[in-house]
């Protein structure tokens, strides 16, 4: 089951950011959250093995993109080195995972 991205995650985002949870800040947050989400399924092989979504590195791996995103909305950078690395593991565990389930391992 994925992430529900909902008010709880987003207080959670602010308490690990340090920052007020105003109405508008917990609106960005969410709205961070829910583009991060997007893009760290579209970066895993989330049809190979949909179960990874209760892995908790999978939620970690959004809430960082997330706190990047909330202090680079243009990534400046590029992606921050520890989402890339998460995402990697992630993609790592779905295809081995994947593999299993199929028996061609």
């Amino acid at each position: 089951m994925l992430i529900t991205i909902d008010e709880m995650l987003a207080k959670q985002v602010c308490d690990e950011l340090h920052i007020d949870q105003t109405d508008e800040e917990l609106a960005t947050v969410t709205a961070l959250l829910n583009g991060s989400q997007a893009i760290i399924d579209d970066s895993i092989e989330l049809a190979t093995y949909p179960a990874i979504v209760d892995n908790p590195l999978y939620t970690r791996a959004i809430i960082t993109l997330c706190q990047a995103l909330y202090y680079d909305r243009n990534l400046t950078n590029g992606q921050p080195k520890a989402v890339t690395l998460m995402v990697d593991h992630l993609n790592s565990i779905c295809l081995t995972e994947g593999a299993d389930a199929d028996g061609s391992k």
